[in-house]
């Protein structure tokens, strides 16, 4: 399944490159004028940690709407702005929930954690490394947060209470996961994040999450079958007559493929 998930991801991504590339755009612009501006111009404090903390907000509900966008690439579908402008409105919550949370991770590793860390009480270095793995965990849950929105709608709760499933039932596939989305944002940086980018990381928790139901989806209709052995060339079928027989040669040599 893992090997599929990458091929997916891959080529969904390599088919909508300009889609990709206008998003990370979005997300490019906030990050240089709320995080990188206040910085480079020397804002006084005060004043660069409320326009970080606006500007983790507004990335956050640019990720919801991206995911979602994300999500109808993974689906087969194609996107447009209308698409992308409906998904603003619904994303605004959820958005600024995330935002709200994802603040929360990034004080505790610039701040709380270096400060119970550099303590040399035992308590310290105690709850300094139980905040390392609390946010860990958080960032393992959070990544399928806005694709699983995507997918069911409904209320941000019953989001996040998915996500919570998702990541007991499947600890290993979110860890792998969440070393793909640091990969795909690794590799951003040479092209400038213009591509895969965030906007590649979230085709990735949208790609998975797409595949990953298809085994609620077999539970579902076989109550008795083992969920440890879960027929997955069977179930990704579909979607592997979708992708079709590519390969990295052929996208290269097409004429070798």
């Amino acid at each position: 399944m893992i090997g599929f998930f990458i091929k997916k991801a891959f080529f969904d991504g390599w088919d909508n490159l300009y889609l990709l590339a206008a998003l990370n755009g979005i997300f490019l612009g906030i990050l240089l004028l709320f995080l990188v501006v206040p910085i480079a111009l020397a804002f006084p404090i005060w004043l660069s940690v409320i326009m970080a903390g606006f500007g983790i907000l507004l990335l956050s509900i640019w990720d919801v709407v991206v995911t979602n966008a994300m999500y109808n690439i993974a689906d087969g579908k194609n996107v447009h702005f209308a698409d992308i402008k409906s998904a603003i409105r619904r994303s605004l919550k959820l958005g600024s929930l995330l935002g709200g949370v994802n603040i929360l991770i990034v004080v505790a590793i610039m701040i709380a954690i270096p400060f119970y860390l550099g303590q040399k009480a035992v308590l310290g270095i105690f709850i300094g490394g139980l905040l390392f793995w609390m946010m860990i965990l958080a960032m393992l849950i959070l990544q399928y947060v806005p694709a699983v929105f995507a997918r069911e709608g409904g209320t941000p709760r019953q989001a996040f209470k998915m996500a919570l499933y998702l990541f007991i039932d499947n600890p290993g596939f979110s860890i792998f996961l969440f070393f793909w989305r640091i990969l795909t944002f690794v590799i951003s940086i040479f092209v400038v994040l213009l591509a895969p980018g965030p906007a590649g990381s979230s085709l990735a928790s949208a790609v998975a999450v797409r595949l990953r139901m298809r085994k609620y989806g077999y539970l579902n209709d076989n109550p008795g079958a083992d969920r440890h052995h879960i027929p997955w060339d069977d179930l990704l079928q579909e979607e592997k007559e979708r992708v079709g027989k590519r390969t990295l040669k052929g996208m290269i040599f097409p004429w070798k493929d």
